[in-house]
């Protein structure tokens, strides 16, 4: 299975800010050449000069992850440019919140092409190139929302918790051919996403900090890279709790 060590080869959708861009920018600082998708091409361009800043090699690719053709054929290309890949990281993602009552079907729906859509679309266009590879190592960054939902959060818990689910079907499947698969569930990090949010954002931590741990954490390719530790623990606490004494709980979350 792929390590850093041997990561010289990565693709990485949402590349143009926050996590996305932190991650090309660390894995350039260590020598690899990265293929940077995202719809923007002034910011893949500036992000891709950031990665050579660094001493790292960078490949831009502009796709719309919401087209799953135009993804299939991004990968290829990334492929073809690159040599091979030896890890994929689906990143890409939007964010949506707002109460229950005053959602919009087309916020649901952005959230679902991006979040579920591009990722799913990226993962599996990935899959035959990393069976034919003998090897690999797949990445989805989820989320820490997707393990229990918070109140005004619905469309995006809904995203990560399906990328979840189908990031450990793939590594059940994948690892007898040799392919890592990886599920990131960050807390909250100081990104586009999380920008305009105005609920309560504990334990937020800045982007390159966040990369910096997940480049390194993924050398052991574990099934799940989780942090910040408090989050953690209290996601993993609140989860075991019944509706009736977490629901209250979590309304008065909003603060």
């Amino acid at each position: 299975m792929a390590t850093p060590s041997a990561v010289r080869t990565v693709l990485i959708t949402g590349a143009s800010s926050g996590i996305g861009e932190a991650l090309a920018i660390e894995y350039g600082s260590r020598g690899a050449h990265v293929a940077l998708l995202a719809r923007r091409e002034e910011e893949l361009a500036r992000v891709a000069g950031l990665v050579q800043a660094r001493g790292g090699r960078a490949t831009s690719i502009p796709v719309d992850v919401t087209h799953a053709d135009a993804v299939f054929a991004a990968v290829k290309r990334a492929e073809s440019e690159l040599g091979g890949l030896d890890m994929v990281i689906a990143n890409a993602g939007v964010g949506s919140s707002g109460h229950a009552s005053r959602l919009q079907w087309a916020d649901v729906a952005r959230t679902i092409d991006v979040n579920v859509t591009g990722a799913l679309a990226t993962l599996v266009a990935s899959i035959p190139i990393m069976l034919a590879q003998q090897r690999g190592h797949l990445v989805g960054i989820t989320s820490l929302a997707g393990k229990r939902a918070l109140p005004d959060s619905g469309p995006y818990s809904a995203s990560k918790a399906a990328l979840s689910a189908f990031l450990e079907t793939l590594r059940l499947d994948l690892g007898p051919a040799g392919i890592a698969v990886t599920d990131v569930q960050p807390g909250f990090v100081e990104t586009p996403i999380h920008g305009s949010a105005k609920h309560p954002k504990p334990f937020m931590w800045p982007a390159d900090k966040a990369a910096r741990v997940i480049v390194d954490r993924l050398k052991r390719a574990p099934a799940i890279v989780s942090f910040p530790w408090p989050l953690v623990l209290a996601t993993s606490f609140f989860r075991g709790f019944p509706a009736w004494l977490y629901d209250p709980m979590a309304r008065g979350s909003r603060g």
